[in-house]
């Protein structure tokens, strides 16, 4: 009953609808022979919806928190999608521009898809998953991306983590003028892992492309302010030493702001 409640909590951003949904797991051909995972979950209704996929964090694969954030968006009358977009191939290359192909290809798989036949696409992604930024710069159907505390310019954010990652590998700072899409970037004031002036310097860049696209910053709130800690986690403070502190103010903001941003967005 408390996990029920808690959810119920966590998610009240998106009650006010009263459709069902159904869960699919499913395997997506990616490129060059990859397969990507992920959990599919269709809205109740016999019309095409628009697709939204949910990018999940650095953390490799879907968190609790992906598959819940789709299924409830799902409830709002959307064909949504957690995919595990770095595939194992990969490894320690989470900047691949490989990853960015296959994400076309789920992108292209969904509007394959009955429920979601010839539909725009959105992506709402969480730190790395402001990679729909890129797939949104290759995609022309991608038409609204929902960043939250995404990470832009990791060179410039984190030289130490940006390791030995060759110059030519673009990144979403990159992709700003090539973008089709509307982009929300919602960010925490206090993010000690990626600092808030990395969002605005990515404003500044669709700005300067004439791209539509919002900004919001919170005060006080930190990376994962939608979430907190990862599971498992003995306190708020990472291995890393970043502060992941869940701030519901900022939570129930943003994802209202998301659900409107996606339905303004994503109209047929």
């Amino acid at each position: 009953m408390k996990k029920l409640v808690s959810l119920l909590v966590l998610l009240y951003a998106f009650a006010g609808a009263a459709i069902a949904e159904t869960r699919q797991t499913v395997e997506i051909p990616g490129q060059e022979g990859r397969t990507l995972s992920g959990v599919l979950f269709l809205p109740d209704r016999t019309d095409p919806a628009p697709a939204v996929i949910v990018l999940h964090t650095s953390y490799g694969s879907v968190e609790n928190f992906d598959e819940d954030y789709a299924r409830a968006l799902a409830k709002e009358g959307f064909v949504s999608l957690a995919v595990n977009y770095i595939h194992p191939s990969f490894g320690a290359a989470i900047w691949s521009p490989g990853i960015i192909a296959d994400l076309a290809a789920v992108v292209d798989y969904l509007r394959q898809r009955p429920e979601a036949k010839d539909m725009p696409v959105g992506t709402v992604g969480f730190s790395l998953g402001s990679r729909g930024l890129q797939l949104a710069a290759r995609h022309p159907q991608v038409k609204a991306v929902v960043v939250y505390y995404g990470t832009y310019d990791v060179r410039k954010e984190n030289p130490r983590r940006a390791g030995r990652l060759p110059p030519s590998v673009p990144l979403p700072i990159s992709a700003a003028a090539q973008v089709n899409a509307a982009v929300l970037l919602l960010h925490g004031e206090a993010d000690n892992e990626v600092p808030a002036s990395s969002a605005r310097d990515m404003k500044a860049e669709l700005d300067k492309a004439s791209k539509k696209s919002e900004l919001v910053v919170y005060p006080g709130a930190y990376h994962r302010f939608d979430r907190g800690p990862v599971a498992g986690a003995r306190s708020e403070m990472s291995r890393d030493g970043y502060t992941y502190r869940k701030d519901a103010v900022a939570a129930k903001d943003a994802s209202e702001r998301t659900l409107a941003w996606l339905k303004t967005h994503l109209r047929p």
